[in-house]
């Protein structure tokens, strides 16, 4: 009798450790596709604004599209509750910043000022649900005619 409670005490022990390490493991993959993600947005927002010049009035933007992967709560990835790009007032710079379902929250600065769709502004670009996701990126000019680059985040 002794040696069936000892196995189903040793079993309830070795599952709460494979639940925790799971947990664990499902908070590492999200931020590992979160980071890829941020890397690709800045990338491709740093390459806009060096590479490229503010087009004429009759010619379209210079654009860039950066897919993203915003994923949603499993068994081996945690939820993210919240994701933007807040750009920082009076510098070239932006912070990304997401919230995963459990509370943590995790900040990154960005080389880039991205400002949401409108060049002489200073909104925060947010992205909201799961999945995949497409944010286009276009360099404008803001009020005092210097490039500015600017995000239409997905519906």
């Amino acid at each position: 009798m002794i040696r069936y409670v000892l196995a189903a005490l040793l079993a309830v022990a070795v599952l709460s450790v494979a639940g925790v390490a799971l947990e664990d493991a499902a908070v590492d993959n999200t931020e590992r596709e979160l980071q890829t993600g941020i890397s690709d947005l800045e990338n491709a927002a740093i390459e806009l604004a060096e590479n490229e010049e503010l087009s004429p009035a009759d010619h379209p933007d210079p654009r860039r599209v950066v897919d993203l992967r915003v994923p949603a709560g499993s068994l081996t990835e945690a939820g993210v509750s919240q994701f933007e790009i807040e750009p920082v007032d009076g510098a070239d710079a932006s912070f990304a910043r997401y919230v995963l379902d459990d509370g943590t929250d995790h900040r990154e600065i960005l080389d880039v000022r991205i400002v949401y769709r409108d060049a002489t502004d200073t909104r925060t670009v947010e992205i909201r649900g799961s999945g995949p996701r497409t944010l286009t990126l276009a360099l404008l000019s803001d009020e005092d005619g210097d490039p500015v680059v600017v995000a239409d985040p997905p519906a």
